[in-house]
């Protein structure tokens, strides 16, 4: 195919998660063809950075992307300066102000200041926060963009992330609007048939009622009285 349609790049797509199997076969296509550059899938779940550090060497080209997840959108410009801060636990926080700037736009982000200002922050409000976390990638990952994320939490157990925002949003979505809107509305008969709506227990929407409260609390104080730069569309996130 090389020789017939004499391409500009000859690109070849590699999978993180294999270890040495993926650098055997880039080791191997570099041989038979001018491979151009790599693209570099999976990325998310090399925490350690081994596999684009061996790629690299083996096939002497740069990797060009990166792939962080599942969706299109999840195909990016691959940076060797923030892989490497990672990779030394400084974090990424450019790719993180990136991601949130795709996922919300300054629309959004000042129609939510001014709600902040009027203390006017409701369920809905937070529902579509979480929306705008899950379109930036896993919870686990924008973690570890946060300089010196990784360290406070090593050896903590990010697995259930993902399913506690799923649930968090199953709750929210099981209210009826002026619930959302106003959650002193919800008494113990609102709190169970909510329970049984989203599959989860009344102990679950107490928890999540609570974390909301406390979350419009520092949500308020940084609404009003924050003036620093902030990554629009996180400002707030469950516990």
């Amino acid at each position: 195919m090389v020789a017939a349609v004499t391409p500009h790049q000859v690109l070849l797509v590699a999978d993180a998660m294999t270890g040495q199997d993926a650098v055997a076969t880039a080791e191997g296509f570099a041989r038979r063809l001018p491979v151009s550059g790599v693209v570099l899938t999976k990325i998310e779940g090399d925490a350690r950075g081994g596999a684009a550090l061996s790629l690299r060497a083996v096939t002497g080209k740069p990797i060009v992307f990166a792939g962080t997840g599942e969706k299109l959108d999840a195909l990016e410009p691959f940076y060797p300066e923030r892989i490497a801060s990672r990779i030394l636990g400084m974090g990424d926080v450019l790719s993180l102000i990136e991601r949130a700037e795709k996922a919300y736009d300054h629309s959004q982000a000042e129609a939510l200041q001014k709600k902040l200002r009027r203390n006017a922050f409701d369920l809905e409000d937070f529902r579509e926060q979480l929306r705008a976390v899950k379109k930036m990638g896993a919870v686990s990952e924008l973690l570890g963009m946060i300089p010196g994320m990784k360290k406070m939490l090593r050896g903590a157990d990010l697995s259930g992330a993902e399913d506690e925002l799923k649930r968090v949003e199953a709750i929210i979505d099981s209210m009826t609007r002026a619930e959302r809107k106003n959650i002193q509305l919800l008494n113990a008969n609102r709190r169970k048939r909510i329970a049984r709506g989203s599959g989860t227990s009344v102990a679950d929407v107490n928890r999540l009622i609570k974390q909301f409260t406390h979350t419009k609390k520092v949500l308020k104080q940084l609404g009003s009285g924050a003036t620093g730069p902030r990554i629009p569309g996180l400002p707030g996130l469950p516990r």
